[in-house]
């Protein structure tokens, strides 16, 4: 069964239209990186497929449903881009974590010992144990990163959808980053969408790519997204790509005086 499938989607905003005929669809157990420059319709297409925002024409389906019944199924996680958080935010990392239980438990009813429990495995899974205690506000970007995706995850979903989650961290920390979301694909037998800016290191994570500028442009094998039309047709021109690897990875913590 495909985890994800859209037919002929149109989406208009305030009268202009920002995405036309995408037609996408992805395997369940898939890595998918959704690649394409500022303003060509990602993020919109992600809000589309969880349903926050309504097609103009077109179907969305996950796992053979409509957005909405997965939602009420919680079949998802979704973390947006924006996360903007207080220094002061009076949450514990395991509190933050256990908030993504509220819409299935209501905002009344407190999470039994069972879901904290997983809320801390969660945490360690995530590479987060032993700062479950830690104010959420007090973490680095990256660490509330990860707390934010254990919280996206903490329902079990087969799906979980990224939009944007390796900006603001360092080129190790990325490294890192995505090592980590491989490992969860392969751990929890997850389909992940993740929407990237960096093409280089997106093409050596995912098992997918889908090069978008209002319109599909390419859908298919990592490699085959560095093609110069594939490049020309989505930038509108010619462009340097740098690729990310292990190691880039080795070299940084090198440079650093973290060696081996």
């Amino acid at each position: 069964m495909n985890a994800v499938e859209t037919m002929d989607l149109n989406v208009t905003l305030n009268g202009r239209e920002v995405l036309e005929d995408i037609n996408l669809s992805l395997e369940a157990g898939k890595f998918m990186g959704i690649v394409g420059p500022n303003g060509s319709g990602k993020t919109t297409l992600l809000k589309a497929i969880i349903g926050i925002i309504r097609p103009a024409s077109g179907s969305v389906k996950i796992f053979g449903m409509l957005p909405m019944e997965a939602i009420h199924g919680g079949i998802f996680g979704y973390l947006p881009q924006s996360q903007k958080v207080e220094v002061n935010f009076p949450a514990r990392a395991l509190d933050v974590v256990l908030m993504g239980t509220y819409a299935r438990l209501g905002m009344f009813r407190w999470p039994s010992k069972k879901e904290t429990a997983r809320a801390g495995d969660i945490l360690s899974m995530m590479g987060m144990a032993g700062l479950e205690n830690q104010l959420f506000g007090n973490l680095s970007g990256g660490q509330q990163q990860r707390v934010s995706i254990a919280r996206a995850l903490i329902n079990n979903p087969r799906l979980l959808i990224l939009d944007e989650p390796s900006t603001g961290i360092d080129v190790v920390g990325q490294e890192d980053f995505y090592h980590l979301l491989k490992g969860l694909q392969k751990k929890m037998n997850l389909t992940i969408i993740m929407v990237s800016h960096d093409v280089g290191a997106v093409t050596s994570y995912v098992d997918e790519i889908a090069c978008l500028n209002k319109v599909l442009h390419y859908h298919g094998s990592p490699l085959g997204a560095l093609n110069d039309t594939v490049i020309k047709n989505l930038y509108g021109k010619s462009i340097d790509i740098m690729m990310h690897t292990d190691q880039c990875e080795k070299c940084e913590r090198l440079k650093s005086g973290h060696r081996h």
